[in-house]
């Protein structure tokens, strides 16, 4: 036997093992394909989903009757959001999100610049919301972390993320999104609770604790009952008759106008409403005809079809419906008018709804508070009100008294020019004996706020707290710290504050953002800081106490230039391991910009560089930098900055940037320089404003280049389209007179007096003023202050309204430098406008006429 068939031999069994092994790895792996199903259900927290394509079969077209197929699913926002390109900044968060991640997500959210944080993809937010959803249980601290980022998600966030949250039939996550909501202060629609009880149709005792909760006071709610039928209609669904009718007979539902429908009716009727609300009116009418030639209809049906004919506009078909319901007898009803009613309305036809109410009273069917709510809403919506109260009085005679929706409605029509509404709405509410709910008073603060009536909300507020039925939610005492802050009432911000305090109101973020920004723009930092360091000594409301708040507090030291206080905040802020951000360093480089310490600058650009994670400069970095350097007389090293944002490219110079740079050109008289930085922002694209254009004709009428100041006004209008305003051309002025050429000066004054684009104001009869004094030009000067004060004696244009004047000073100035002129000047502004005016001290010596020299004002 030769070695080759030896070797043969001993191999042979080792192929055939090979070979059965072979084919066992292929058989497996062909069967295990079958069964490869992905589960419909999200996975759980602890479980990353794995990443699987599968070919889904082509929708094959239905077989079954029109009215009995299923409306087609709309791609949903989260599909929508796949197939556009996510930026690449958001990626992170939400990979963390699909981790179930929620703690790395919202740290990783609260990082993003600001900008990039308003404009936060709805699918990146709908995850964050599903990861915290889906976490058995939230810490403390993440707690505080949605609740410092919680104005970043709003109700339409809530929604999707409640609809995804119902398709798993998650109730954890349901119940998680219904809290949050709450924490968040969002307003819980009908729409987002709808979806959180349709995520409990699995289990019949949670549904039913979820709806009781909805439907108890303070869910934040609205009720109603379109709301009370659809929770009805769901527990019936999943098999609650029982709790179905408790609701009914709740919301005093009429049994005789319901009866009893088939689960198929029932089916058919809220297809006839959904088509309608997706504008498919002709697919409504088909479910409509196929389902009356089947069985008898009854009042819902017909409602459910008006619906669909007001959704899709066709007021026609509506009545056409509505006439065949009122022949069938008896089938019109209250919810029909209602219906026909909202059409009008829509189209604001008051003519046709005033009919349509006759019509009610005579068919012997009065119109209830959805009636009477829908039509007021609707007139105030118009300021109509006159016939807001003559409906108010309506309601009164119809044992329909007014309620908290009544007065909501009223308070949220009221303007600046309704004003005066406002009381007979007190009046109304007192009358009525309504309760002041948090919801109801917040509606009345914001209507005092907008018509700037603080007055008459503080006296709301004490007669409220002296009777001690008071509720005021913690938004409405935000609102009312920054109007009384805006308004410079520290006194009644500090008493608001301790108000909220003492009935024990947990305040959230934007409450004490409100705070504090009520107390920075008074020039009360130091007390903004005590209130804040009382917040952090408890350690219940510690997580309040952010970088916003930070930042605010570093805003009013800077604004009172006590840059001790900017480091001793700053000091605090890194030991209690507050991280800063962009806008906290950036507040800190203008506090040294305005303290005039940039020696400082490069240790806090250290610190930027070295802190956990990186804060990177932007614009306004620059822009507060080159400021800096341009207010201390350092141009170049301004220049410089300009240089190194070109090298790297990273941030581009913008408008404010340049007028920075302008500026410093200005003011150190660098013409040829101010010049060439125009042409770079042109030539880059960056659009120069009026302050761009007032710099450079302060700079050129200063260099003696007065036909170049008005060229470049004429050119730069036309280029960039838009219009030189007052300040501009009071600058053109000044520049005539540094020019010495005073009557080119009032030619311009009448010029932009006749043109009407802008008006002259103090500043620019000021400026002329002083002019004329300085040329030389006493009898001028005189005239000036007789068109400034709209006086006779004088041939200049002369503007509209209310006379501007000038300033005291520069009439003490006027009458020393004049004689018999002067006096009658004097007399005029006395007699006519009751001003009194002595000669003082001249601060600019006039020239005599002949002589070439000239004194400048000092």
């Amino acid at each position: 036997m030769s070695v080759i068939a030896i070797i043969s031999e001993a191999v042979a069994p080792m192929w055939s093992e090979l070979i059965m092994f072979s084919l066992a790895v292929v058989v497996y792996i062909f069967f295990s394909k079958s069964f490869l199903v992905l589960d419909p259900h999200e996975p759980g927290p602890t479980q990353r989903p794995p990443v699987v394509k599968v070919s889904l079969p082509k929708e094959q077209p239905s077989t079954k009757p029109r009215d009995q197929q299923r409306l087609p699913r709309k791609e949903s926002s989260q599909t929508r959001n796949h197939k556009e390109e996510m930026p690449a900044i958001y990626v992170p968060i939400l990979q963390a999100a699909k981790a179930w991640d929620a703690s790395t997500a919202l740290a990783l959210l609260a990082e993003l610049p600001v900008l990039e944080q308003n404009e936060l993809p709805l699918l990146v937010s709908m995850r964050v919301l599903l990861a915290l959803g889906k976490a058995s249980s939230l810490s403390e601290e993440v707690m505080h972390q949605f609740s410092d980022m919680a104005h970043h998600f709003d109700i339409k966030t809530f929604e999707h993320a409640a609809a995804e949250a119902s398709r798993w039939r998650c109730i954890p996550a349901c119940r998680q999104l219904y809290r949050l909501a709450g924490l968040a202060s969002v307003q819980r629609t009908e729409r987002f609770a709808m979806l959180l009880v349709r995520g409990h149709a699995n289990d019949i005792p949670a549904m039913r604790e979820l709806v009781q909760e909805i439907l108890a006071e303070g869910s934040g709610i609205v009720l109603s009952r379109s709301l009370a039928d659809s929770l009805a209609s769901q527990c019936s669904a999943a098999g609650d008759p029982e709790f179905s009718e408790r609701i009914f007979e709740r919301f005093g539902k009429d049994k005789e106008s319901s009866p009893a429908m088939t689960p198929s009716t029932s089916r058919q009727a809220k297809l006839i409403s959904a088509y309608g609300k997706d504008g498919n009116l002709a697919a409504a009418q088909d479910v409509f005809k196929k389902l009356q030639e089947s069985s008898e209809l009854n009042s819902l049906v017909y409602n459910c079809l008006l619906d669909a004919c007001v959704e899709c506009n066709d007021l026609k078909q509506a009545l056409e419906v509505l006439s065949e319901m009122k022949a069938k007898g008896g089938l019109a009803d209250i919810v029909s008018y209602n219906t026909i009613m909202k059409g009008y309305l829509a189209n604001g036809d008051i003519e046709a709804v005033n009919d349509l109410v006759s019509e009610m009273f005579q068919e012997g069917i009065c119109p209830n508070r959805v009636s009477f709510h829908g039509y007021l809403h609707t007139l105030v919506q118009m300021d109509r009100w006159s016939e807001v109260w003559k409906w108010v009085d309506l309601m009164a005679g119809r044992d329909t008294l007014a309620n908290v929706v009544t007065c909501s409605i009223l308070l949220r029509g009221i303007k600046m020019s309704s004003q005066l509404q406002l009381p007979k709405i007190t009046e109304l509410s007192d009358s009525c004996k309504i309760p002041m709910d948090e919801a109801l008073f917040g509606c009345y603060a914001d209507a005092c706020i907008r018509c700037r009536l603080l007055n008459l909300l503080w006296d709301r507020l004490q007669k409220l707290t002296k009777e001690g039925n008071v509720k005021i939610s913690p938004t409405s005492y935000g609102s009312m710290m920054k109007a009384y802050g805006q308004a410079q009432d520290v006194e009644k911000v500090k008493r608001l504050w301790g108000h909220m305090c003492s009935h024990g109101v947990k305040m959230t973020p934007i409450t004490l953002g409100c705070m504090m920004e009520a107390l920075v723009s008074n020039y009360c930092a130091e007390d903004a800081r005590v209130v804040v360091g009382k917040i952090w000594e408890d350690p219940e409301q510690r997580y309040l106490v952010n970088t916003v708040v930070y930042s605010t507090i570093i805003k009013g030291f800077t604004m009172l230039k006590q840059h001790n206080r900017v480091l001793a905040v700053y000091k605090e802020m890194k030991q209690r391991r507050i991280r800063c951000n962009t806008i906290t360093f950036n507040t800190m480089l203008n506090s040294l910009a305005r303290c005039g310490m940039m020696h400082e600058v490069p240790m806090l650009l250290e610190d930027m560089k070295m802190s956990d994670p990186p804060v990177h400069p932007d614009v306004v970095t620059y822009s507060t930098l080159v400021k800096g350097y341009c207010m201390a007389g350092e141009l170049d090293k301004s220049l410089e900055l300009l240089e190194e944002m070109k090298r790297k490219n990273d941030v581009k110079p913008d408008e404010v940037l340049y007028n920075s740079l302008l500026d410093g050109c200005c003011t150190q008289q660098n013409l040829e320089q101010a010049l060439s930085l125009l042409q770079e922002m042109r030539e880059t694209g960056v659009a120069p404003s009026n302050y761009t254009l007032s710099i450079i004709c302060k700079l050129l009428g200063r260099s003696r280049r007065l036909e170049q100041a008005f060229s470049m006004v004429q050119e730069l209008t036309a280029e960039y389209s838009f219009r030189a305003n007052i300040q501009v051309y009071t600058c053109l002025m000044q520049a005539c007179f540094h020019n010495r050429q005073c009557k080119r000066a009032l030619d311009l004054h009448d010029e932009v007096v006749s043109s009407r684009n802008c008006c002259p104001d103090e500043k620019t009869y000021n400026v002329m003023l002083r002019g004329c004094l300085q040329t030389g030009s006493v009898e001028k000067a005189i005239e000036v202050a007789r068109c400034a004060f709209h006086l006779p004696g004088h041939k200049m244009m002369q503007t509209n309204g209310a006379p501007k004047g000038v300033e005291h000073a520069g009439l003490e100035q006027l009458l020393a430098a004049s004689g018999t002129s002067g006096e009658a000047l004097a007399k005029d502004l006395l007699e006519l406008r009751g001003v009194t005016v002595t000669a003082g001290t001249s601060l600019v010596q006039v020239p005599k006429r002949g002589h070439r020299n000239h004194t400048r004002s000092h």
